[in-house]
């Protein structure tokens, strides 16, 4: 099987930015967004479910750092995640009102189980992500603030994964998900592929 950009499969030795080669089960994207001039990096590694009967999602479960730098120099890390079936992942530049839509419309939270397995035990621990409206089916951390159900920012959820590579998600029904599901993912190969991108490294990771 060929490395997955996003859709792409690189067989060439050398590519061009934006199809840097990973190792297989992991991916990324990296550009200029045309509007808002914000760079972006997203790398993905690919999980599975656990417990579920029937096939296989395809594409299978995601987990992806997003990393940015905004033309007046701030520097953001994202987390994104999905059970799978999400056909392509693109970065979404931040929201800005409109005259037709002045107000954000509210995106669907859901409140997920989150394990980091490892050498020692953990007590599972409860994080807030969001439905994104422009991926149906794809999640974002929700970073914290004043709507946010988070105090812990997504470095600190990276800092367990360090120790504890193994992450577990049990995500409740509400959204798009019809029925209890949990993925896991093996983080300890994309950590160092996210440690190694210029602006996740520029991020302070």
């Amino acid at each position: 099987m060929g490395i997955r950009e996003f859709g792409f499969v690189v067989a060439l030795a050398a590519v061009a930015w934006g199809q840097t080669i990973a190792p297989d089960g992991m991916a990324r994207m990296a550009g200029t967004d045309a509007g808002s001039g914000i760079q972006y990096a997203l790398i993905s590694v690919d999980g599975k479910l656990v417990g579920a009967g029937g096939a296989a999602p395809v594409p299978p479960p995601r987990l992806t750092a997003q990393c940015t730098k905004a033309l007046d120099g701030k520097l953001q890390f994202e987390l994104l995640a999905d059970l799978g079936g999400v056909a392509q992942i693109a970065y979404i530049p931040p929201w800005k009102p409109t005259k037709e839509r002045p107000v954000r419309p509210p995106e669907e939270k859901a409140r997920v189980k989150t394990e980091f397995l490892g050498y020692v035990k953990q007590k599972p621990l409860q994080f807030e992500w969001r439905y994104m409206r422009e991926i149906p089916g794809e999640m974002h951390f929700a970073s914290p603030g004043l709507h946010s159900g988070n105090m812990e920012s997504e470095r600190f959820f990276m800092q367990y994964l360090r120790s504890l590579p193994t992450l577990r998600m049990t995500i409740p029904p509400g959204g798009p998900v019809k029925a209890m599901a949990t993925v896991e993912f093996e983080t300890q190969k994309w950590q160092g592929l996210v440690k190694a991108e210029p602006l996740c490294w520029a991020s302070g990771l």
